[in-house]
């Protein structure tokens, strides 16, 4: 693996996205006929420079580059036949990572955290409820979402996850954050599942027990090695989080399973429930008021939704009971759950 390298053109604070992606993308145009110099004019990449594995470019340029292969084929569902078309010889770092872990439970968990060297433009969100597991795409800025990436990113993920993992892997159904398209029976066809439209972020939903899903072609080394490496990749995109920041983080994971423990969370950040509380103190909060702010926004955020009944809402915030967490609610906004929003 090499060190990463950024375009001549990327600036320290712009959006930027793996080119493996792209790579996959130019590769499939230029099959159909699309000339290197005419990518090249008209979306400003050099192709060449795509080839270096851990190379970045910007998220504006990779959507251009989408705009025009859908000129160039007059395929509206290009995302949807690049993803049903995509082979692992394509995929990036994180896409080896993903399938040398041990679960399908284990890879989303990794897969969450890791997803914006994949696309640094959109949020990734994991968590699993009494029933299902949810993995959701959060686009955090309208202008980073674009149709057509959206259609392969969801395309690529349930095919990988049945020719991978295992081909029993059914999907209760697919959500996407745009309104149906003329070619909504593709989707119907590629995910055969239910497909929503006009949801407040895409999603793929599916019944938990697949999460103990072994990886068949795992392997461990390959995972560690890979691992490390994105360590070094993750710290060149992202900023430094406080420690403020980060116990909130791993809080907001922890909610679902009951009370959030300070002494594991000091141990997940690899120091003492003490040095924990002082370092905390040093940024001006305290640990608890961190947990209760965590559960406070989670909680406005999922009524506002309106995808969970209210007892769900407070299981996943980790209360033992619906009247504990309707207390809660009504100390933190000053009105019941049951009356927000309305």
């Amino acid at each position: 693996m090499v060190t990463m390298t950024d375009s001549k053109e990327t600036k320290d604070n712009e959006i930027t996205v793996n080119a493996s992606s792209a790579r996959a993308l130019s590769g499939y145009l230029l099959k159909k006929g699309c000339s290197k110099q005419e990518l090249e004019s008209k979306t400003g990449l050099q192709l060449d420079e795509l080839d270096q594995p851990d190379h970045r470019i910007p998220l504006s340029t990779f959507h251009s580059l989408w705009d025009t292969a859908e000129t160039f084929t007059n395929d509206p569902a290009i995302g949807l036949h690049i993803g049903e078309s995509s082979n692992t010889d394509e995929m990036g770092v994180v896409g080896h990572i993903f399938f040398n872990n041990i679960t399908l439970g284990d890879a989303l968990t990794q897969f969450e955290r890791l997803y914006s060297l994949v696309n640094a433009g959109m949020r990734v969100e994991f968590y699993v409820d009494d029933e299902f597991a949810h993995l959701n795409y959060h686009c955090e800025n309208p202008e980073y979402y674009s149709r057509a990436n959206m259609d392969r990113t969801m395309a690529i993920s349930v095919i990988r996850a049945r020719s991978l993992i295992h081909a029993t892997l059914k999907m209760e159904y697919v959500a996407f954050a745009h309104p149906e398209p003329d070619y909504a029976e593709e989707y119907h066809r590629i995910f055969q599942c239910p497909v929503k439209f006009d949801q407040p972020h895409c999603a793929i939903v599916f019944k938990k027990q697949f999460l103990e899903f072994e990886l068949p072609k795992r392997n461990p080394y390959l995972h560690q090695v890979l691992t490390r490496h994105v360590e070094t990749l993750l710290n060149k995109i992202r900023p430094k989080k406080s420690l403020s920041d980060q116990v909130k983080q791993i809080a907001s994971k922890q909610l679902p399973k009951g009370d959030v423990d300070a002494e594991k969370i000091a141990s997940i950040l690899c120091m003492s429930r003490h040095t924990l509380y002082r370092k905390l103190k040093s940024e001006g909060h305290a640990f608890q008021e961190l947990v209760e702010s965590v559960r406070k926004e989670k909680a406005i955020r999922y009524i506002q939704e309106k995808r969970y009944s209210l007892s769900e809402i407070a299981f996943l915030l980790g209360f033992s009971e619906l009247s504990a967490f309707s207390r809660a609610f009504k100390r933190w906004t000053g009105t019941s759950p049951a009356k927000y929003d309305k």
